[in-house]
């Protein structure tokens, strides 16, 4: 069969010809579908005439039931998962998907015995309870849930994606107290009632900022064919099957379950299925781009081994709460804490007793405080205008070199080596492995507020 794309004999250049010139010249076409990750996914050979036979197809060498079995089992991909699975989303996509589900299964059932909780708090079935009390107490609810997102976003919106992995299973946390709020609502007085729905409904409003601002993090992160908006509608419906399934099963434990004994062991077992199903569903997610803790653990390896990390290897280590940084040095003991300035004067301020070094390096400047006694050293990172995503990472593996050659109750003199001139931050080695290795440079994730860039000029 002639190529459809003939080298031009004269020029040495591909000259494309379209398939309406291939069958008006009578020639027989091979036709080639292919998904957006470049996978066969049909072949079809076109002959003169309009004639279309298939010469390759994933169901055509099945039988009838093969057939239709592959076509319900089509119908159910399509609805539940994006299209082009799995070549359009990442590797770890399944794994955290279908712990988020079984998470989901739980939470709906919990949902539903906090619900009958709550609606005895309200005084529903209570002779003595008005109406107008578990009126002011809805309202009050309200006005606390909305209180509690304004103030939440505003505290913690630019935290959440650097640490997505952490604010979504944190998001669980705060759902998860609230339910147990509303659970012992109806045992408490009317102060109490009223504290803990109003508490209850803050955190399930903490939940829903945390949980909604660290799913999209974590979508942006699985989407690989520009399909964010598919996914999202997708993982909707993969909730709402599950969610209809809990009700269901909900529905029965309602009406099996009703002493108080019984519901408060079904809820401890519940939450904690419902917990573990969200912490095996973050871990399974392995992020390509650096964050704070990720860089600690890839630059700390290389400098100790002068091996570099994988995001599988690194998300391995990852501590999905407990985590600051804060940084070792060669001795294997903490002496500095790592930050991003949230300004100019909070870099550059220092205390009485306290030294301060100021070292430049590639777009990024950083404030060093020594240790002294028990007292952690302090690096505050500014980058400069102008700065790309690499100079953050950068910022940070130079940090930590500093704080790697530091010592315990002793003043370290900064400015005898520029940052400059890092022995392991500055190896090209190190960001071609990198690269190699799937990490993605383009992008970073270490500055939790606001972001500061600097521009200098001097006034004399």
């Amino acid at each position: 069969m002639e190529n459809p794309n003939p080298g031009d004999r004269n020029g040495g250049h591909c000259k494309p010809r379209g398939i309406a010139e291939l069958i008006k010249n009578d020639h027989d076409v091979e036709v080639t579908e292919l998904d957006r990750s470049g996978n066969v996914q049909r072949r079809w050979l076109h002959r003169p005439f309009d004639a279309v036979i298939v010469l390759q197809s994933k169901d055509a060498s099945r039988g009838f039931l093969a057939r239709s079995l592959y076509e319900w089992k089509k119908v159910l991909y399509d609805a539940f998962l994006p299209v082009g699975y799995p070549h359009s989303v990442s590797k770890d996509y399944l794994a955290y998907q279908t712990y988020d589900s079984l998470q989901a299964f739980f939470s709906t059932i919990t949902s539903l015995l906090a619900s009958r909780a709550l609606l005895q708090g309200l005084g529903v079935g209570d002779a003595n309870s008005s109406a107008t009390f578990a009126m002011l107490i809805t309202i009050l609810r309200d006005a606390m849930s909305r209180v509690a997102t304004i103030i939440f976003a505003h505290r913690f919106g630019l935290r959440i994606e650097p640490d997505a992995k952490r604010y979504r299973f944190l998001a669980d946390i705060f759902n998860d107290t609230a339910f147990f709020l509303e659970l012992y609502s109806p045992y408490l007085g009317s102060k109490g009632k009223v504290a803990a729905l109003a508490v209850g409904e803050a955190l399930r409003a903490m939940c829903g900022v945390a949980a909604g601002a660290s799913k999209a993090a974590l979508s942006v992160h699985f989407a690989k064919h520009d399909n964010l908006a598919e996914l999202n509608a997708k993982e909707a419906s993969q909730e709402t099957a599950v969610g209809l399934v809990g009700l269901l099963v909900g529905t029965l434990v309602v009406k099996v379950v009703e002493d108080h004994r019984s519901v408060v062991y079904l809820m401890v077992a519940l939450v904690c299925a419902h917990l573990w199903m969200n912490y095996l569903g973050v871990r399974s997610v392995c992020m390509t781009t650096l964050n704070r803790q990720r860089a600690t653990i890839l630059f700390l390896e290389y400098m100790e081994t002068g091996k570099v990390l994988t995001p599988e290897q690194v998300a391995q280590r990852e501590r999905i709460i407990f985590w600051v940084p804060i940084v070792r040095n060669r001795a294997g003991e903490p002496i500095a804490r790592i930050e991003f300035a949230a300004s100019y004067r909070q870099a550059a301020s220092h205390g009485i007793w306290d030294t301060i070094d100021v070292v430049d390096g590639p777009m990024h400047t950083s404030f060093i405080t020594s240790p002294r006694g028990s007292r952690l050293a302090k690096i505050k990172l500014l980058l400069w205008a102008g700065c790309k995503p690499k100079h953050a990472i950068l910022a940070w593996f130079h940090a930590m070199e500093d704080a790697w050659e530091m010592k315990k109750h002793c003043i370290h003199d900064h400015k005898r080596t520029s940052m400059s001139d890092g022995r392991h931050a500055e190896d090209e080695e190190l960001w071609t492995s990198m690269e190699q290795r799937g990490w993605d440079l383009q992008t970073q994730a270490f500055e939790t507020a606001a972001p500061i860039r600097l521009r200098v000029q001097s006034l004399e």
